[in-house]
């Protein structure tokens, strides 16, 4: 059987994939607003804080003594993360204020006012018009990069997680929803040579329901043309026995008037080769009543009569006289749901192939039970294992010289396959070193 690839695990592979690409887009796209309204924010509350800070610097200014101009160095902001630092300068761009934590690279000259980017830091410049004297704060270098960091990984590492739930979500969903497909598979591996029943069309869904009548509508096709041959198959078989069985009375009448012992022995030839030709012919009758399912039964019958029937007119045979035992098992139960002319057709052909084939002289076992089985055992040369595997396909026969169609394991196949149960060839036979064992199982 070649690899097949799953619909639902490709459905669920490509989903997940698509799910995350379309996740990261859309990530992407909310980490660009919220860049953007970052931004806005952060320079909003630099803002803020210079028009807070700015006339505190002015008061602290105006205490100084008149004409002390080094610079002042004034305590930094309380919060230890601190967001950015500041300094005051005067009209003349020279810094005379300057917070604790302002280092010489933060001081920037010729700073315009408003909002601007100095060596990666966002700066912010703001001038009192009275005085001249503006404040500059200085973010932090990465404080707007680490915040934003953090949401962009908060924004992907669901991914991680969600990804395979996703995954496995689809792959249940999907196989959940091809639940009626795998259904109407099963019915149509049911069909078969001995099974062309109708399929259901209903309750299928819209995309299933045509391939489901036209499934449906092949299988009548084939019913038809399946019926037309064993119709004619059955009516030849039928209609030679007539013919034939007054042709081998003709000859026996003809062989009893013959003084010729030459034309005797030519006339034995004759009639060998017609009673050959009415056993091929009843089993082509068998054959083609089994395929046209007449094994099958709406109701359980008991075979246990039946059974003793059969083997007691098998053995009333004089070549299969006294060479029949029947064991029965306590536990066994051969109540089964079958046709008993069809039981008693595949029961004699089994009796018969193992007295025809066997050992001459050799015992034949019938073990019935336990449960629903029966085994029919003979003695003789074991079957190599390749004949074996084949045995049970019509006209096949295994390397022996007694005579035979090749049809009697083919009908006890047959009529298996129609009530449920199963055919079992083995050789050697169960706890023997040779023989030939066919076993009814149900």
């Amino acid at each position: 059987m070649k690899n097949t690839h799953s619909i639902a695990a490709r459905l669920a592979i490509g989903l997940a994939f698509g799910t995350a690409i379309l996740w990261a887009g859309a990530a992407a796209i909310t980490l660009l607003v919220l860049q953007a309204e970052l931004t806005e924010s952060f320079d909003r509350t630099l803002r803020q804080s210079a028009l807070r800070l700015l006339p505190l610097a002015m008061h602290d200014l105006h205490e100084r003594e008149e004409g002390e101009q080094d610079e002042l160095r004034i305590s930094g902001l309380e919060d230890a993360d601190k967001a950015f630092s500041y300094y005051v300068r005067d009209r003349n761009g020279k810094p005379i204020l300057l917070s604790d934590d302002v280092a010489p690279e933060d001081v920037f000259a010729n700073v315009r006012d408003g909002l601007s980017d100095i060596d990666g830091r966002r700066v912010l410049a703001l001038t009192e018009p009275d005085s001249g004297y503006a404040i500059v704060l200085v973010e932090a270098g990465t404080h707007r990069q680490d915040i934003f960091i953090e949401a962009a990984i908060a924004l992907f590492w669901p991914l991680a997680g969600l990804i395979p739930l996703i995954g496995f979500g689809i792959w249940a969903s999907v196989r959940f929803a091809l639940r009626p497909l795998k259904i109407l598979r099963d019915q149509i591996a049911k069909r078969g040579t001995h099974n062309l029943n109708e399929i259901h069309t209903t309750n299928h869904p819209a995309e299933l329901a045509p391939i489901a009548e036209e499934v449906d509508n092949l299988l009548k096709r084939l019913r038809a043309a399946l019926d037309a041959e064993r119709s004619f198959a059955a009516s030849s078989a039928h209609e030679l026995r007539t013919p034939i069985a007054g042709a081998l009375a003709q000859i026996q009448q003809l062989m009893l008037e013959l003084k010729d012992q030459n034309a005797k022995s030519r006339v034995a030839e004759v009639e060998f080769a017609l009673k050959k030709l009415a056993s091929q012919a009843e089993r082509l009758l068998q054959l083609s009543r089994l395929d046209a399912g007449f094994a099958r039964s709406g109701t359980i019958n008991d075979l246990m009569p039946v059974l003793n029937l059969v083997v007691r007119d098998v053995q009333s045979d004089g070549m299969a006289q006294n060479r029949i035992t029947l064991k029965i098992d306590p536990g066994a139960d051969l109540r089964v749901a079958i046709n008993l002319d069809a039981f008693a057709i595949a029961l004699t052909n089994l009796l018969q192939n193992a007295i025809k084939h066997g050992a001459a002289a050799t015992i034949v076992e019938v073990n019935v039970g336990p449960e629903k089985s029966i085994r029919v055992t003979n003695s003789g040369p074991s079957v190599d294992q390749l004949t074996l595997q084949k045995l049970g396909a019509p006209y096949v026969r295994g390397n022996t010289k007694a005579s035979g169609s090749g049809l009697g394991l083919s009908i006890a196949r047959t009529m298996m396959e129609q009530t449920g149960g199963t055919l079992y060839l083995r050789s050697p036979a169960t706890d023997k070193v040779d023989g030939f064992e066919a076993e009814l199982k149900w």
